[in-house]
């Protein structure tokens, strides 16, 4: 029979380390004048099969990324792997040319006016539904619809970045199936 260790209380300002890992993504947007922006996020999550729709959670003051999702209503999520994520998390600096910096590669993407990372091998173009203020979350919830997804083909599942906590990143563990009573 299996133990369980004792159950003890977890400050709430780290219950957040509780749903982790979480997976790594690179957000794409464009200003209007066209200059390019990319940041990574950790907080991101699916919201709806029909219309196919996520969530990013984004810090709560006016980021350039906000800002551009805000005035052209577009961005494009791509999934961070292991061989790019040094250049994706290299864009978390607070410089002004951190894009540039970084040594990432764009490409035009299909249905949005944001670029896709040419390195990536999974994208989610996304239109902006709404953003969302909560109460008084330190985070926006930014909702938007995916109106177009690739992945590549070869792409293995343990090439995929899993945020654990501050520097720490992971991939995806062993994989199991549980059955499912729909």
């Amino acid at each position: 029979m299996d133990r369980m260790g004792k159950m003890v209380q977890i400050p709430l300002n780290e219950a957040d380390n509780l749903i982790s890992p979480r997976v790594t993504v690179l957000v794409t947007t464009i200003s209007p004048s066209g200059e390019i922006n990319a940041a990574p996020y950790s907080w991101i999550a699916p919201v709806s099969f029909e219309p196919a729709m996520l969530y990013i959670g984004i810090q709560r003051r006016e980021t350039l990324t906000t800002g551009n999702i805000r005035a052209t209503k577009e961005f494009v999520v791509n999934i961070v792997t292991r061989d790019w994520a040094g250049k994706a998390i290299a864009c978390e600096a607070k410089l002004p040319n951190k894009v540039e910096l970084s040594g990432l590669k764009f490409r035009e993407s299909k249905k949005v006016k944001a670029p896709t990372v040419a390195e990536a091998k999974i994208a989610l173009e996304c239109r902006l539904q709404e953003i969302i203020k909560t109460g008084n979350a330190d985070h926006f919830l930014v909702i938007g619809e995916i109106v177009h997804a690739e992945k590549d083909s070869a792409l293995k599942n343990s090439e995929i970045v899993m945020h654990l906590l501050g520097e720490k990143f992971t991939g995806p563990g062993e994989e199991f199936k549980l059955q499912r009573k729909k």
